[in-house]
Parts: C-alpha cells; structure tokens; sequence
C-alpha cells in the first residue's frame, strides 16, 4: 500500500507579489517608462521655444498633451507588451505552478500600475521640475504639481486593467486599437455632461481643473463650471473600473495549459519568417555547386500574409479617399505629418516582430546574419518608397503642380526610408516597445511642429516633420542628412540583428 503524494502548497500572494516584480526587472517593461523622460525634455524644450514671460499656470497647461494622449497611450503599450512578452515566453514556467490564478492577475496589475506610476512621474514631472528651476514664476506649487502627476496615474489604472485583459485573450495589435479608442473617446467626451456613466470620460475628467484646460489644451474660461469641479471623483472612478477587469470570471492567460494538453506531442513551429529564410538555405541544390541562397525573395515571402498585405494599400486608399473631398494642395500634410509617419512606424515594428522569432535560426546557417539584415532592410526600404513614390503620383493625378509633386515623391521616399530603418532599428536593439514610445512622440511632435508656426524655427530638430518641407532650402539639408542616417541606421541593422541572435 502506497501512500498519497503530498500536495504541493498554494504560493502564497506576498511570494507571488515578490516573483512578479523580478520578473519584470531587465525587461523593456522595466525600460518604456524611460520614454516619460524622453516626452518631458522634448515638452520642455518646446514650452521654451514658445517664448519667455509664462507663469507656472502656463507649465500646467502643457501637461495636457500627457494627461489626455501620451500617457494613457503609454500606459496601454506597457500593458500590451507585457502581454505580448509573457505569451512569448509561455509564462516562463509560472502558469503550470500552484499559484491561484486571482494572485498572478492583481501581482501583475499591481507591478504594471507601480510602473504606470513611475511613467506618470518621470513624463510629468520631468518639465515641472526643469521649468520650475529655470524661473520661479513657472514654478508649480507643489500641490498642484502632485495633482499633475497623480490624477492622471489613478485615472489610467482602469484602462491599464482594460488592456492587460484584452491583452491576454485578442493579438496584440488589437488590444492596442481598443486602448487607442478608448484613449480618443475619453478626449472627445471628456466634458460632456453625462460623463459619469461614460467610463472612457474617466481617464480625462480629472486632469482637467488641475491643469486648467479644456481637453483639447485651450484655456479654462475663468467663470467655467469646470475650473472649480473636484478633481477626484472621476479620477477614482477611473481607478475603481479596474476592479470587474480584475474580477471577471475565466481570466485566465491565454495558452495556459492544463495536464491533459501536456500529454500531446506537439511538433515544433516556426515563424513565416523563419520558414521563409530557412527554405532557401536548407533545401538541396540539384546541381553539385551550391546555388546563393535568394535573401530578397525570402525577405519577401516572409511579409507574405502579414498585416502589411492589406495595410499598405490602405494607406493609399485612405489617400485617395482624402483627396476625394478636400483640395490636394492644402491636405498634403494629411500624408506628411500623419500617414507617413504611423506607416514607417507601424511597418518597422510588423517586419521585426515576424522576422525575430525565427532569426536565432537563420544566423546558425551558412548565411549568417549580415546578407539576411540587409535583405530585410532593403525589402522594408522599397515597402516605404514604394507607397511614398504611389501617394505622391496621387496627389498628382489630383491636380498638385508637376513642381510640387517632384519634391513630394523625392522628400517622402527619402524621410521615409529613413524613419523606417529608425524603427527598425530601436526595435532591433533595444525593444519594439521602445521603438513604439520613440515613434509615438516623434509624431506628436512632428505634428506640433510641422503643423504650426512653431516650424519657422524648429523644423531642422524633428525629423518626424521632414516630409512636410517642399521647398528646395529645408530640402537641401533633410535629404542629405536622411540619406546619412539612413546608412548609419542600416549598418546599425547589421550589428543589432548579429546582437539579437546571439541573445535570443
């Protein structure tokens, strides 16, 4: 007579509280706060450019850029990531351990809220700080300026909880879009005036009387109802809509496996992009020399099926749609300042994220990994001059003068390829998260610039906006200087991919 085996005792939630926090440690997780800095110096350079003579009533109001997009944009992409990580890695052994499941949800929302916190300080405040000692007439009182930082963290910790759970169960990508959404919607409806039964208006409501703005950054009127309200009840709304996201039932991590799936033998899955690549060096020649294995075809192929397919042509067709209603010659920067960007950023980010679960592979292969780099950078090169070369025959067809259509097709094709291979490069070497956080506030900023007066001064320090200067003086310097960067990040490439299978 055998006796039972003992059972292995539950993990208690302060061992789980304690695990989950190492793990994030080293992680891009740990390094997209950091983007909080980056937005803060580049938010208080620009606050400077605007001039001198501006109170600390100033400094609050261009946080309103963070409390109502970057930040709760940022938040979203932390939990994504961490989804996305997690998935990759299954877990890395933790969902197979005896740790109920109500203990690894609020672990992981707790250690991802910490570092929203940490987000929340260093993005908003960065400026306050910087500003503040520049001048004491912009320095904040410090109520105020814990205000700035804490209302929009406690209003960001539903939606953090929202993304962390479409996380788990949609493809990243989609979670993103519904983050997105949400963030938009909160902006829109931010002051209508049934916002306590819209919870999207949570994540904004708050942050307006500390900052003194109107969601869209104008000036509180001083006799506005809203410059008076409480701060407080809808930022704790906020926080309170992460409890049913905590709590709903079934949440588990997708691919979680039970004892009866781990019985099954499974067979072994590559990615499209390594299948691709390693069919053409794997698969014998039929003639006795070795043929060269065919890299562009194989970069090619691996695209093949991905979201680019169907995402490419759609820019266009937004384009083409675009000019259907409004003149050409002033909705160039529709192209320029918005579609260009987000396409560069979002094919940078989709070729790596095929291509980097199989290139541990391709670099064991007699190819190594330089002439698979450079195949793959040249395919997402002529992905973006290709759609930049397309718009601007558009924008032709639609009417625009041969001489400004020239400097459109050259300027695009150039700018793009350039921030092309930036992300791709960010995403290489350091994260895609990071490459996404550098990417969103390039364009923000593009925007800010490119789209105002502010360009008259400021355009040679934001490349994001290059595509929006046609005239041959601002050419004569973003062409050269995006050819230069667009070999220096290509030789980046190179390295970083040799880095990234050495690592993987």
């Amino acid at each position: 007579m055998t006796a039972d085996a003992p059972m292995t005792p539950l993990v208690g939630l302060t061992a789980t509280l304690r695990a989950e926090f190492a793990v994030w440690r080293r992680s891009a997780v740990a390094r997209l706060p950091l983007g909080g800095v980056a937005f803060g110096l580049a938010d208080s350079a620009m606050f400077l450019a605007t001039g001198s003579g501006k109170t600390w009533k100033d400094v609050l109001g261009y946080q309103n850029l963070w409390a109502m997009f970057v930040g709760p944009m940022l938040t979203v992409l932390l939990a994504v990531t961490a989804a996305r990580i997690d998935r990759g890695a299954r877990g890395g052994g933790t969902w197979y351990r005896p740790v109920p499941p109500a203990y690894r949800h609020l672990s992981r929302f707790t250690a991802l809220g910490v570092r929203s916190l940490l987000l929340n300080v260093l993005g908003a405040g960065t400026p306050l700080l910087l500003l503040g000692l520049l001048s004491s007439a912009q320095r904040v009182p410090a109520d105020r300026a814990a205000e700035a930082v804490l209302v929009p963290w406690i209003s960001q910790l539903g939606l953090l909880a929202l993304t962390l759970w479409l996380a788990r169960r949609l493809h990243a990508g989609a979670a993103l879009a519904a983050g997105f959404v949400w963030t938009v919607l909160g902006v829109v409806e931010a002051e209508s005036a049934a916002w306590a039964v819209l919870p999207f208006t949570w994540l904004d409501r708050g942050a307006l009387p500390v900052l003194g703005t109107h969601a869209n950054g104008v000036a509180l009127e001083t006799h506005s109802a809203l410059a008076g309200a409480s701060p407080w009840p809808p930022a704790l709304l906020g926080a309170l809509l992460a409890i049913p996201f905590l709590l709903l039932p079934r949440l588990s991590l997708s691919g979680t496996r039970t004892a009866k799936h781990r019985t099954s033998v499974e067979r072994p899955a590559f990615s499209p992009g390594a299948t691709a690549i390693l069919n053409t060096v794997t698969e014998p020649a039929p003639r006795p020399a070795p043929a060269q294995p065919r890299l562009l075809g194989a970069a090619l192929g691996m695209l093949r099926g991905t979201a680019l397919t169907w995402l490419c042509p759609g820019a266009v067709a937004l384009v083409a749609l675009w000019l259907s209603w409004h003149d050409p010659e002033t909705s160039i920067q529709l192209f320029t300042l918005l579609i260009l960007p987000i396409g560069t950023l979002v094919l940078g980010l989709t070729v790596w994220s095929v291509a980097a679960q199989g290139w541990r592979a391709v670099a064991s292969r007699a190819t190594g990994t330089t002439g698979p780099a450079l195949a793959l950078t040249a395919v997402t090169v002529a992905i973006a001059v290709a759609v930049s070369l397309i718009t601007a025959l558009l924008y032709l067809t639609a009417g625009i003068p041969a001489g400004h259509a020239w400097p459109l097709a050259l300027t695009s094709a150039t700018v793009g390829a350039m921030l092309t291979t930036l992300t791709l490069w960010l995403a290489i070497r350091t994260s895609q998260a990071v490459a996404a956080v550098v990417g969103i506030i390039g364009i923000l900023f593009g925007v800010l610039v490119g789209g105002t007066s502010m360009q008259q001064t400021l355009w040679p320090l934001i490349p994001y906006s290059w595509a929006n200067y046609l005239d041959l003086h601002r050419m004569s310097l973003t062409l050269p200087v995006s050819l230069a960067a667009l070999a220096l990040f290509t030789y980046g490439i190179t390295h970083a991919t040799r880095k990234a299978a050495e690592h993987s």
